[in-house]
């Protein structure tokens, strides 16, 4: 916020590629668990926790933080909390539900024709989602990626993991035998290339080795 503010401009985005800090993308899977109360002594943190997500959703796009939120239900039920927040959400992802109820719960407020449009999913469109992105009601499908494969393009790219002060230090990369990343031996005979560069057999991995392709 600091450097938007000496810059006078409104968003990370109006700063110089040089000036403009690392972008970050927050997610929030199972977001109902943050609003569930076991006791009423907890209903001060769940007090903190809906307020640091509603400040994230109304501010955090400018200054290059993304909020990307994931759940079952998002509901009324679960407070004013999760419908402030929810009302922040301005694109939506709807994937098959099993309720009309829960349908109306993500794009209700949006297109009641894309309501209708999610529980036309079926059982056998499976990746099928319909989405509400900048006024446009559409219909988009994923694709899988296996845990296997998140491994391995974790593994592929953990050297451009960025450094962040405030958040620590980033996790040292994992073995590549943890990552499922097979690592070709150096030829002793051939000199090695610099660190952080690949020879034409590969590509740098994440360890300084070669990803054999």
């Amino acid at each position: 916020m600091r450097s938007v503010s000496e810059a006078g401009v409104r968003s990370i985005w109006e700063l110089s590629d040089k000036a403009r800090p690392v972008p970050v993308i927050v997610l929030v899977d199972e977001v109902a668990e943050l609003y569930l109360m076991a006791s009423s002594a907890e209903k001060a943190e769940v007090g903190r926790v809906s307020t640091a997500l509603l400040r994230l959703a109304q501010l955090g796009a400018a200054l290059g933080v993304h909020l990307v939120v994931a759940g079952q239900r998002v509901g009324s039920d679960l407070g004013t909390g999760v419908t402030a927040l929810r009302a922040q959400l301005g694109r939506r992802v709807c994937h098959r539900v099993n309720d009309p109820a829960t349908a109306d719960m993500v794009l209700g407020d949006f297109s009641k024709d894309a309501v209708i449009a999610a529980q036309q999913i079926s059982h056998t469109q499976q990746g099928v989602t319909v989405t509400y992105v900048d006024g446009q009601v559409m219909r988009a499908r994923s694709f899988l990626v296996t845990p296997d494969q998140a491994r391995k393009s974790s593994g592929r790219y953990a050297h451009m993991t960025p450094v962040l002060p405030p958040l620590g230090d980033p996790p040292a990369p994992a073995m590549p035998e943890a990552l499922g990343v097979h690592l070709v031996k150096a030829d002793p005979m051939v000199d090695s290339p610099p660190d952080g560069m690949a020879d034409s057999g590969g590509e740098a991995g994440p360890i300084g080795g070669v990803i054999d392709r």
